[in-house]
């Protein structure tokens, strides 16, 4: 869930920045703090994403399900990565972009088990607030009282990296909050909607 989940939690508010680099094999992301500390690496693969500490060990994984109405993808963690955490899902056709995350409780669901959301209600929301790049002032907030979790924007400060194809964007993640987890919901909400526009994951 939000809170401690994968164990990077903190007392104070978080701001990130995640910088796309293209000698990560298939892309990926590089998550720094303002200071320059590293957090985490995002590797871009053809279905699947993962998210590994700076010391290489994986944290979790998102893996695109196959058949699906909407672009989905499930989110696994735990022993080899078996415990299926989270779905997340776009939503509409809209310019203005959304979509939600259901979070499962344990026992968790596993890779062999099937993915019918039934009955659930999200628990998180992610939400473009204006019209254009998919994370132009982006809030992940609770999907029930609004409360936001985390906001991303563009980096104005890092226009110069537009020509290499690269973009940097920065993220405010609230005390309390799981580091890793919003960086893994901000990761589906990339891939998900560059899909959608027909520009696969980068």
């Amino acid at each position: 869930g939000i809170n401690a989940e994968y164990g990077y939690c903190y007392e104070n508010e978080v701001k990130l920045e995640m910088k796309e680099e293209w000698w990560i094999a298939c892309g990926g992301f590089v998550i720094k703090d303002i200071h320059g500390k590293e957090y985490f690496q995002v590797k871009n693969h053809l279905l699947t994403h993962e998210i590994l500490d700076m010391e290489g060990n994986q944290v979790a994984e998102l893996v695109k399900k196959k058949m699906a109405i909407r672009i989905t993808f499930h989110l696994y963690t735990g022993e080899e990565m078996a415990e299926r955490r989270a779905t997340m899902n776009l939503r509409g056709m809209t310019m203005k972009k959304k979509a939600h995350v259901y979070l499962y409780e344990s026992p968790y669901p596993t890779r062999d088990d099937g993915t019918d959301l039934g009955d659930m209600k999200p628990a998180l929301k992610i939400k473009a607030e204006n019209w254009g790049s998919w994370i132009n002032e982006t809030k992940i907030v609770d999907a029930e009282t609004g409360e936001v979790y985390a906001e991303m924007s563009k980096s104005a400060a890092k226009e110069e990296l537009e020509d290499a194809g690269c973009k940097t964007y920065v993220m405010t993640i609230k005390p309390g909050v799981d580091v890793a987890f919003m960086c893994l919901c901000a990761v589906f909400f990339n891939v998900a909607i560059k899909e959608e526009a027909g520009g696969g994951a980068s």
